[in-house]
């Protein structure tokens, strides 16, 4: 079963505040700003993507296809009763994509087929008066006009666009340059705005990696690109499906790591907590059924068998598997737990 239209393009949530966005520098003057340098003749809806579609990383752990396209036609879709008796709605569209060039696929997938049709944002209404709806940083997918988008394939044969992101403009065979948000930009206009989006720390969009290059520069981007490992193990279901396995699944770790580091907390400098050998072995033992981090499960265990075995301080002092869970729990939770020693012998005077 297909999607709806409105979580299945993953455009406008229409039931969300509208409100207009400034421009990008056009490249014509086909835009009419208000005094505030806003544009008037195209409402931006926040959207909510059903499926990730940013990076690199998103176009090959969920997208089955990437081709440039080009906007050959589009079709009104009739309002419902209630908004047509209301005078005033949301009217929807369609728009027909010729493939021009296949980028990019994923091993296994369907054939793309020359022509398809996918739904786009399309007009709100009022009376005989009809004004285009888009979406915050994305292409509105205008007639006329080239793009490269991500594609993903349902069951039912259907195929649709990622979301906001997995549509980049391509007029004059570069992406940045064409339409986006309703506006024809540049190249450099349109790099400056993803650059705005950046993250420290957080992987680069797609959409800013690309600005300037050609289709041959976007196959290069996505060959070097490595999915989603769980999405990866999924390639068998639907993307929507893949996205919300990936998004219980990264529930489920911040869930872990928030008790893992909640129950490795009193091993911080700064709580002042003593314990025994046996008691530290103890804590250490329950940290090591709380990770599935690469060797650290194994490094706090073992660990917690030396301090069970018996010995001296000096003795654990010079273990090196001591030195590295130290470090590996400090990494995880960003914490100080100094040498990682008991700090209580358990006599009593």
């Amino acid at each position: 079963m297909a999607l709806t239209t409105r979580t299945k393009i993953a455009g406008a949530v229409l039931g969300a505040a509208l409100a207009a966005a400034a421009a990008l520098v056009p490249l014509s003057d086909t835009t009419q700003d208000n005094r505030a340098g806003q544009r008037t003749d195209v409402i931006l809806a926040d959207s909510k993507d059903a499926i990730p579609s940013i990076t690199a990383t998103d176009w090959v752990s969920y997208g089955d296809q990437v081709a440039v396209v080009h906007v050959a036609a589009e079709n009104e879709i009739a309002a419902d009763s209630e908004e047509l008796a209301a005078g005033e709605g949301y009217l929807s569209r369609t728009v027909t994509l010729q493939v021009k060039d296949r980028v990019w696929s994923r091993a296994g997938t369907p054939a793309l087929p020359d022509n398809l049709s996918v739904i786009a944002d399309g007009w709100s209404f009022k009376g005989d008066t009809k004004t285009r709806v888009g979406s915050h940083e994305a292409p509105r997918l205008e007639v006329g006009h080239d793009y490269v988008v991500a594609l993903a394939h349902f069951s039912d044969g259907e195929w649709s666009p990622l979301g906001t992101s997995g549509i980049l403009p391509y007029d004059d065979s570069q992406v940045g340059q064409g339409e986006f948000q309703g506006t024809t930009v540049t190249a450099t206009a349109y790099r400056s705005a993803m650059q705005a989006r950046l993250i420290s720390g957080d992987e680069e969009p797609l959409a800013y990696r690309a600005a300037g290059k050609d289709a041959a520069g976007v196959r290069t981007i996505l060959a070097g690109a490595t999915p989603d490992a769980t999405a990866a193990q999924n390639f068998h279901l639907n993307a929507v499906a893949r996205a919300r396995i990936v998004a219980k699944s990264a529930a489920a770790a911040a869930a872990a790591a928030d008790t893992f580091c909640r129950v490795a907390a009193p091993l911080a400098t700064t709580a002042g907590s003593t314990y025994t050998p046996d008691e530290l072995g103890d804590i250490l033992t329950d940290l090591a059924g709380m990770t599935d981090e690469a060797g650290l499960g194994t490094m706090l265990r073992a660990y917690a068998a030396e301090l069970r075995s018996g010995g001296d301080t000096s003795a654990w002092t010079s273990l090196a598997v001591r030195r590295s869970t130290a470090t590996r729990v400090e990494r995880a939770c960003n914490i100080d737990v100094g040498d990682l020693l008991p700090n209580d012998t358990g006599d009593t005077e």
